[in-house]
């Protein structure tokens, strides 16, 4: 599990030392799951892809994942991946997450995606990686709901519980066993 943890920080890493040194931070990137997607290829029907958008899915798959290193574990991988694309305007914006399936696993690695926002043509405008996000205060600038370890109080309104990740034994939590 550590390895995987300091991989996932030494791409982020990689990643952030190449980023662009004029980042348009007035980007809003938006809602990637506030609907359920088309997947291309899963219903048998064609799907229209123009040159724009295949570029910029190439470019942010190209940067976040660099291709042709057959020595990469299955995690850091671009088939081990999942894209999702929203076109709005000029701007298409790409996210990449990890899809655990692909390399035998049930949970992707904390902090394991990204997401970009590029100009048709070609130009990346923005570039966020899992846990390098900047802080935001809360809207209200009041305090964050604190909740006990383990517990989440916006994974499910009104009823706290523990995460789905924290029902192993590899959930970073001490063995129950153990002296």
């Amino acid at each position: 599990m550590a390895s995987l943890m300091v991989f996932g920080c030494t791409r982020a890493a990689i990643v952030a030392a190449s980023m662009p040194l004029a980042e348009d931070a007035s980007i809003e990137f938006p809602q990637f799951f506030e609907q359920a997607p088309l997947q291309v290829g899963a219903s048998g029907q064609p799907f229209l892809m123009d040159g724009a958008v295949l570029r910029a899915l190439t470019l942010a798959a190209q940067d976040f994942l660099p291709p042709g290193r057959a020595e990469l574990p299955c995690t850091a991988q671009q088939a081990s991946h999942v894209f999702r694309v929203i076109q709005h305007e000029e701007i298409i914006f790409v996210r990449i997450d990890e899809d655990p399936t692909a390399c035998g696993r049930t949970h992707a690695g904390l902090d394991s995606g990204a997401r970009y926002a590029i100009h048709r043509d070609g130009r990346i405008l923005r570039r966020i990686v899992d846990g390098m996000e900047p802080y935001t205060a809360p809207p209200d600038g009041g305090v964050i709901e604190e909740a006990a370890p383990g517990v989440s109080p916006s994974f499910s309104p009104g009823h706290p519980g523990p995460l789905p990740f924290l029902d192993s034994p590899d959930a970073g939590a001490p063995d129950a066993q153990a002296p």
